[in-house]
């Protein structure tokens, strides 16, 4: 067999077992490297905690975030409401509430 008018096979059997181990690790690593992308592409949530204070409302820490998103208020209380569950507005002095810091 001759491969490309340059090289001839002297033994078949050790270019077969050096194409399936070369298209082996080729695969290999394309699958390393997928599935590595995947996991480092993943974006982790990472939150801001603030303490309400005596009259603090949704809609006031709302808009002291809003500089650091391209949101609109609106949509900006609907997530920080969503995340921390309340579903009535009522936020008291000392609870605890995370805002998202990655916020598109």
């Amino acid at each position: 067999m001759i491969i490309l008018n340059r090289y001839k096979v002297v033994d078949m059997n050790k270019f077969k077992r050096f194409i399936f181990i070369s298209v082996l690790l080729i695969s290999i690593v394309l699958f390393t490297l997928l599935f590595t992308i995947k996991v480092y592409s993943k974006d982790i949530p990472q939150y801001n905690y603030i303490t309400v204070e005596e009259g603090d409302t949704i809609w006031s820490i709302a808009s002291n975030y809003l500089d650091k998103s391209d949101m609109e208020i609106r949509e900006l209380v609907y997530v920080i409401s969503n995340e921390n569950n309340i579903y009535n507005a009522s936020i008291y002095p000392g609870d605890v509430i995370k805002i998202p810091m990655n916020l598109e």
